[in-house]
Formats: C-alpha cells, structure tokens, sequence
C-alpha cells in the first residue's frame, strides 16, 4: 500500500485510483501486457507521477497478488530512491540486483512494492530472484519523470546480462513513447477541457455587468465541463464571510463553514479537498467537525464526491469552487484536481474584475448624483446672484444719470458700474459652464451660417476696436459656410475669440478674421499682432479660472473662464481649437467644425 508522510513522521493513506479515467487506465493496461510478452516477463507494472508527487501505480499485468496489493496504490515520488541508488543502469533500465540491496532500500520494497514468493537456487548466481528489481524511469522530452515501469518473473527465470538489458531497452523505447505520450494526453486534455470552459467563462462575463451575472454564467458552463450534477460557487466578502452562492445543502450553516474551513486548507496548501463518503482526502490537516460535515453531506445526498476547489485571485482566497459528482459519472482525477486550481485561479481573476466592473459602475452613479447636485448647485446660487446683481446695475444706471452728482460720486459710480459688470459677466459664464457640463447637454444640431456669425461679431466689435485704434478686417470669409450646431454657442465662440484678439492687441494693430470650407470641415480663424502667448501659458490656457501670467495682459478684464467655454462648445459639436502663439509677436486662433 502506498502512503504518504507526514511532517510528524506518521504515514497517512493517499487516495487511491485517482489518475485518470478508465479508458486512460485501460490504454496503459495494454501498454503494460504488450510489453509483459515483447520482454518476456510474467509480470509488467506501470507507475503514474501525479500533481501532488505521489505514484500510482495505474496498470498491473501477470500477477493478481500483486495487482490486489498495489493497483491504485500510490507511493511518494522519492520512495524507491534507496533502491535504485543501489543498481545500475542499462539504457533506460535500471537494474538491482537483490544482494547489492541495503537493508534500507529492501525495507522501501516491501513497504511500497510487491516481494513476489520464488524459489532460486542458492548457488545460481544467474537466477532471478523475488528481490530483483527491473525498472524503467520514463521522461518527457524536458527531462521530467512521467511513470515508471517494472518487470519481474522472467519465464527464463533467469536474470539478463547487461547487452540483453540493453537490446530489451532499445526494443521497448516505442513502448516507453507510448507510456510517456498517454500520460501528457490525459493531463493535457483535462486542462484543455476545463481550462476551455473557464475561458469561455470569463468571455462570456465580458459581456455581462457584475458579480450576479458572471456566476450564473461561470455555473451553467463549469457544471457541464466538471461532469457535476450540481455545482455552487461561493464567493466571500471580509473575513471570508460568504456573499453570494450556496452549496450543495442549501441554508446549512455547518455545510458553508466547512466549504469555507476546506477552501481555506486547500488554498494554503495548494490542492483540492475531495469528500467522499467514506472519507475526506486532501483535508488530514481539516478539522474533524469540517470533515465530518462534508462527508455527511455526501453520504446524505447520496453522491460519489464533493470536491471544494479554492477560488483564487490577487495573492488572496475570493471564494470556492463547489462541485458535486454523482455515483454515474467516472470518479474525480488527480489531472481534474490539477486543472480545477487553474479554473479557480481564472475565476478568481474574473470575479476581481466583475467587482471592479460593479465598483466603477457605482462610482459613476456616485458621481453622476454628485455632478447633477453640484450643477443645480451653481445654478441656483448663480440665478439668486444675478438678481440683486441686475438691482445693483439698475440703480448705478439711474445715479450716473444724476445731473449734479460730484465728479468724485461719479469716478466712485463708474468703478461701482464695472464691477458690477464683471460680476454679471462672471455669473453668465459660470452658468454656461454649468451647463456645457452638465448630463445629456449636447448641442441642437441645425443648419448655422457661420460666415453671418463672423460678419455679425465683426460689426459689433467695430466700435471697441475703434476706440482702442485696432484695425478690424475680414480676411477669407466666405458669402456662406454652413455647420450644424447651436446657434447662439458658436456665436458665443467667435465673439470671444473676436472680442480677446482686439482686447489684447496694442493700438496700430491689426485683427484679421476669416472662415472658409476646406473638404469636409469649416475652418474659422482669428489673428492678432498683439501681446502673444507663453508656451508656459499656452499648455493652461483652455483651463477654467486660468489667467496668463504675462503682467501686461492681466492688466486687462477677464474672467478666465471664456477660453474655457469655447473649448467646451467647440469639443461638443465635434471640432477642435488649436492656437499658434509668441510672445510679443501676437497669436492665431483656428476652429475647425465639421461642415454641414
């Protein structure tokens, strides 16, 4: 019988038959009597190398005592060590002779082997003997061990001399192949079956909004590939408290401490934890309340195995894979364990980002709610401004009217009268702000005359432009180029774009504006030859609030808002600004707007 050591020096009993499914079984069955006639033994046993490094010997011909004892049995990877420490090699075979056994290496044999009963003549030294050993440790092409193969009772009865062994090992390498290549094939279609699923899993969460969706996905889709007549996922919140799911045992409490209690061993230590209902393998380490629960709770439901696979993600335990197989399916496989931890990592890493698909979307509600107060906010501390404002202008209107006032009430009403101006045009840009930024504000689309709009803006701004000796001209403006958009925010475009070039040039100067159709879009254009832009500046200059640091143009009103705001309408009818600027040398504004 196999065993498996613990760290106390105690050997426990590993599960038994748990590599591959009876047709895998079946295949190196065959392989094992093939090769039992090809070399002309009685007897040709084939050990499997598992994930948990145990071998199980998988296929026994020839011997029934020996089958009885071992088959299914599993042995650790470093057992026979002694033994063959104590032989020699021939091509793949390793042979050991039994008097060159230590008394360790013959006590590793009858633990972990079968001594079978044979008579040999004492003074024959040629003979074989029960204590031979005959093995072949079989690779794959990395050089990792796969299986190993044994043959004893030669019907020759007689040992082989060392060109036999040769010949035999070169005989048999297709044999060996065939071994080596079954092996891979079953590990590697339980990964690729299973890892398929859960890649279909985390596709098909892609498609979905959150935690809920992507468990009832992952549920559906890993039932079918595990073979379970039932299967649950849990998934646990702070201190492993379950958020979501149920196992098998709906509403037990016992049953979701002892998933959670198993789960958290089989993290820690890296496996799975099967029960079954005589017993509970990977869980020696398991409570024995938890163990007993699961145990239960296959006895009761009457189902071959329970199987609790950790559900992992970030370096952390998220939550765990249950799944439930019943006495008609074909039992649980140590490659199933192997590939059920890497579906428990890509599920793990699918539930993070399902969470994180949930967070962000309850953030965005956040700060929808949050921008929406934040907007009715401005708006209506801005409206409750604006009319004490409007009273404030009304009332300076009717005192500058005053025919005695004294020039000093006069020089006091003007400055009263330009900040009072400042703060109605401060208010109307905030509110537009507010309103450019706010949900669902896109702009009307319909037909907009943007040459009329330069031509207008012009007119108006002839007179400021005078007063400070600025020549105004229009330069390349077309008799008509058509945008769609809002009406009164692209003229509140080229107004502000008009109104800054005459704003900061210098007297003798001259504002050129133009707007013309070039292919698909419309191009319109300011330039001055005025104070000019920093690169410094430029890189802040559509930021709200931003004034330039050029001492010469703060000496000039604003708000520092109006950039801003163009940028805004220009973006949200789908164009874009650009600016070309030195100090000193003035600065050109382009608009570019699809055209209508």
């Amino acid at each position: 019988m196999g065993t498996v050591e613990a760290q106390d020096g105690a050997f426990l009993p590993p599960r038994a038959t748990s590599w591959g499914d009876p047709s895998d079984r079946d295949a190196l069955q065959q392989i094992a009597e093939d090769v039992a006639t090809r070399a002309g033994f009685a007897v040709c046993a084939i050990e499997v190398l598992r994930s948990d490094a145990m071998l199980e010997f998988v296929a026994i011909h020839g011997t029934r005592p020996g089958r009885e004892r071992l088959l299914g049995r599993g042995s650790p990877v470093g057992a026979m060590t002694p033994v063959f420490n104590c032989g020699a090699d021939f091509g793949a075979f390793t042979f050991v002779a039994a008097e060159w056994l230590t008394q360790e290496a013959l006590a590793r044999i009858r633990r972990h082997g079968y001594v079978p009963r044979l008579q040999a003549a004492a003074d024959d030294r040629d003979a074989w003997r029960a204590e031979d050993v005959l093995a072949a440790r079989l690779r794959d092409g990395d050089g990792e061990l796969r299986a190993v193969l044994y043959l004893d009772e030669p019907f020759s009865g007689m040992r082989l001399r060392p060109e036999g062994l040769l010949a035999l090992s070169d005989e048999l390498q297709l044999a060996f192949r065939a071994v080596v290549t079954t092996v891979e094939r079953e590990s590697f279609s339980q990964r690729f079956r299973l890892g398929g699923a859960a890649r279909k899993v985390i596709r098909s969460a892609s498609n979905h909004d959150g935690l809920e969706q992507l468990l009832e996905v992952a549920q559906g889709e890993l039932k079918s590939a595990f073979r379970a007549v039932d299967l649950h996922i849990h998934v646990f919140g702070p201190a492993e408290r379950e958020e979501r799911g149920h196992a098998a045992g709906h509403g037990s409490e016992d049953l979701d401490a002892a998933i959670a209690a198993a789960a958290r061993l089989a993290w820690t230590e890296g496996h799975v934890v099967i029960a079954e209902r005589e017993e509970v393998w990977g869980g020696e380490r398991l409570e024995v309340r938890h163990a007993a629960v699961l145990a239960g709770a296959a006895q009761e439901q009457g189902v071959r195995s329970i199987i609790v696979v950790p559900v992992t993600g970030s370096g952390r335990l998220l939550g765990a894979l249950v799944i439930v197989r019943g006495d008609d399916e074909v039992r649980w496989t140590d490659s199933e364990s192997a590939a059920a931890l890497e579906v428990g990592h890509d599920l793990g890493q699918a539930v993070l980002d399902a969470r994180a698909f949930e967070k962000e979307q309850q953030l965005n509600v956040e700060l929808r709610r949050l921008d929406s107060y934040r907007t009715e906010l401005i708006e209506t501390v801005l409206h409750e401004l604006k009319n004490p404002i409007g009273v404030i202008v009304g009332h300076l209107e009717m005192l500058e009217a005053w025919p005695s006032a004294p020039p000093e009430v006069r020089a006091s009403l003007a400055a009263m009268g330009k900040g009072a101006a400042r703060l109605e045009t401060l208010a109307d840009h905030l509110l537009t702000l507010s309103r450019l930024g706010g949900p669902d504000q896109g702009p009307d689309r319909v037909p907009v005359d943007l040459a009329a709009l330069v031509r207008e803006s012009a007119e108006l701004t002839s007179v400021v432009s005078a007063q400070a000796d600025v020549a105004l001209e229009l330069a390349g403006v077309a008799d008509k180029v058509t945008v769609l958009g809002d009406p009164d925010d692209l003229r509140r475009v080229v107004d502000n774009l008009v109104g800054n070039a005459v704003k900061y040039s210098d007297a003798r100067s001259t504002v050129r504006v133009g707007a013309e159709r070039l292919d698909e879009e419309v191009l319109f254009w300011v330039s001055d030859e005025g104070l000019g832009i920093s690169e410094e500046d430029q890189e802040r200059l559509f930021t709200e609030f931003f004034r330039s640091t050029n001492t010469r143009a703060l000496t000039r009103p604003g708000t520092g808002l109006g950039l801003a705001i163009v940028r805004r309408i220009v973006v949200g009818h789908g164009g874009r600004i650009e600016v070309e600027s030195a100090l000193g040398e003035g600065t050109t504004f382009r608009v570019w707007l699809p055209a209508g």
